[in-house]
């Protein structure tokens, strides 16, 4: 006999049940070093059998400790009144629920985050005889997902922060001249775009306030600026906009607004301003402002926008001040 028949011989002589590794011990094999936990429970939700990974995670020495039992033994009922839920849904549909993430919290007041999935438990006949499961502890899995969501959530807090101070003065909390021109350009295009109602602008600033720096200080230049601009903001409506155009200019831009509701608007601005003293720390002084307005409608770009509104607030100043100009 060669030593090709003799291998041949040799090969043909193992059978499947005489194999080593057989069904029975792949299975036992994978239940006691596995760290996922099997478990089975019959058509009452008590425990037929677990792996001793299960044991271990109870404090049991012994896995049959807990056969008979049920998850109210060991865990808290909420947590074993939904596994309850899923296994008699199991048992009467036949369908498994797969890779379900859920917190298990113990009677001992521990908790882990386990991924979960549960099939029918079938007899020799294919008949339904209870359910069977395996659970995963992803506990650090969840808490590396909780900490990257609130880094992520911070991350985009500080980013929407970053915005608002870009778009903001510092000074007077209003809209700062770069935001003026994106919103500008924006509102060109939706008139172009859509047909959108006229909007108007009102530039204007505080009368005589190189005598009032002069007079009461750089600080007090500063406060009414701040002044001005609340009176602004809590004047206004919702869908208009304030900005601090700079030194102590700001504009007003009315939204969906014709020259002849612009002009409503801008005189009680206007009398507000006049009528509200600024609060200094030692005394009180009053301001007023003058102003010009412009139309979209009767431009093409913001740079002309912005050539009407400061020659009409010119106007202002050599017809007196304390007034706004509209055409």
């Amino acid at each position: 006999m060669n030593n090709q028949e003799s291998d041949k011989k040799e090969n043909n002589s193992i059978v499947p049940d005489t194999r080593i590794i057989n069904e029975r011990f792949i299975i036992k094999t994978i239940m006691e070093n596995s760290q996922d936990t099997f478990y089975f429970k019959d058509k009452n939700s008590r425990f037929l059998f677990i792996s001793k990974t299960v044991a271990s995670r109870l404090g049991i020495a012994d896995p049959d400790y807990v056969i008979g039992k049920t998850d109210f033994d060991l865990f808290k009922d909420s947590h074993a009144a939904g596994a309850y839920r899923d296994e008699q849904y199991i048992i009467k549909t036949g369908k498994p629920i797969l890779g379900k993430v859920e917190m298990e919290s113990w009677l001992d007041g521990s908790v882990a985050w386990v991924s979960t999935s549960k099939y029918p438990l079938l007899d020799s006949a294919g008949n339904i005889i209870g359910t069977w499961g395996i659970s995963r502890n992803i506990t650090e899995l969840k808490k590396a997902e909780e900490e990257l969501e609130r880094v992520n959530k911070e991350l985009m807090e500080a980013n929407q922060k970053l915005e608002v101070l870009s778009i903001t003065d510092s000074l007077s909390g209003l809209y700062n001249h770069r935001y003026f021109y994106d919103i500008i350009q924006k509102e060109l295009a939706r008139r172009e775009r859509i047909g959108a109602t006229d909007s108007v602008i009102v530039l204007m600033d505080i009368d005589n306030f190189k005598g009032l720096n002069d007079s009461l200080g750089h600080l007090a230049g500063d406060f009414a600026i701040r002044h001005v601009a609340n009176l602004l903001i809590e004047n206004i409506r919702k869908v208009d906009y304030a900005f601090r155009y700079g030194g102590d200019e700001f504009i007003v831009l009315f939204i969906d607004t014709d020259m002849a509701g612009a002009r409503k608007a801008a005189d009680k601005l206007l009398e507000v301003i006049a009528a509200t003293p600024v609060p200094l720390e030692k005394t009180q002084t009053r301001v007023t402002v003058s102003g010009g307005a412009a139309a979209l409608s009767e431009i093409k770009n913001s740079n002309e926008l912005m050539s009407i509104a400061d020659l009409r607030l010119y106007k202002s100043k050599k017809t007196g001040r304390n007034r706004i100009t509209y055409f």
